[in-house]
């Protein structure tokens, strides 16, 4: 059976727009949105996010989405440029850019040794390494739920991790799909929310749940989780500037050039 529809990394989908790849189309689906402030590893010694600037940081894919918002937090909140830094990634990748040091670690296994042993100042993964676990490294923001906290009150909007994508003849042969889907995909995020806030009994494994869902209600953060092009042009525009100033797009990639219009 061919696959129909799966989800990808949203930076891969920009690059394969810009390649112009045909075997899959976008559509304005983002089923994983975060910060990514807990993903910030560092060595002893490093106390504030100033201090990484010239310095050695190790990440898995440099060109991931979350890699990609977490370079441009470090420098539009505390002005530490990429290309000041060096790099060390354990997996390379086809688009990488110009003017960027990029060493091979060879494995998420031999990033943590640099880390642990301080050839690294600060490893940024999305999965908690298990020198963390065992006490060999830190996290750059310890109380990193409540800044990203005041970061989404701040601007409204979640940085988005990865979107879906639907084999391209199949699109081709059914114009009207992508706007069905979408329509389906937030049918269902709706009925989980409903689902989520149902109070006579729990749908998690979490003793405090309900809370936790009625003050995001409130807050109105579920809304940064609506799907479609025109609600989520602001969070798109903002990632297609940072990938084109990180040098892993030719040019600025436009969300209507990957996603078309009326989604």
């Amino acid at each position: 059976m061919k696959l129909v529809v799966t989800t990808g990394d949203y930076a891969h989908t920009r690059t394969l727009a810009a390649k112009a790849d045909p075997r899959f189309s976008a559509i304005p689906v983002f089923p994983s949105r975060m910060y990514r402030l807990s993903a910030f590893y560092v060595r002893a010694g490093i106390h504030h996010p100033e201090q990484l600037a010239g310095g050695r940081i190790g990440v898995v894919r440099y060109g991931q989405t979350a890699a990609v918002w977490g370079r441009a937090l470090l420098e539009e909140k505390f002005g530490i440029e990429a290309s000041k830094i060096k790099w060390w990634v354990a997996e390379r990748q086809s688009f990488e850019p110009d003017g960027v040091e990029l060493n091979q670690a060879g494995s998420v296994k031999a990033l943590q040794a640099m880390l642990a042993d301080g050839r690294l100042d600060c490893l940024f993964s999305t999965s908690v390494p298990e020198i963390f676990r065992r006490g060999q490294s830190k996290r750059l923001f310890p109380d990193w739920a409540k800044e990203e906290r005041a970061l989404f009150q701040q601007s409204g909007v979640l940085p988005i991790m990865h979107t879906v994508l639907v084999r391209r003849t199949l699109v081709n042969a059914h114009p009207e799909l992508p706007a069905v889907l979408v329509r389906r995909f937030d049918a269902a995020r709706r009925a989980a929310l409903d689902w989520l806030s149902d109070t006579d009994a729990s749908v998690l494994p979490l003793p405090l749940h309900h809370g936790w869902v009625e003050a995001q209600l409130r807050d109105e953060a579920f809304d940064a989780f609506e799907n479609g092009l025109e609600r989520n042009r602001r969070v798109l525009d903002a990632f297609a500037s940072h990938m084109h100033a990180q040098g892993l797009t030719p040019r600025r990639i436009a969300p209507d050039e990957i996603f078309g219009s009326g989604l």
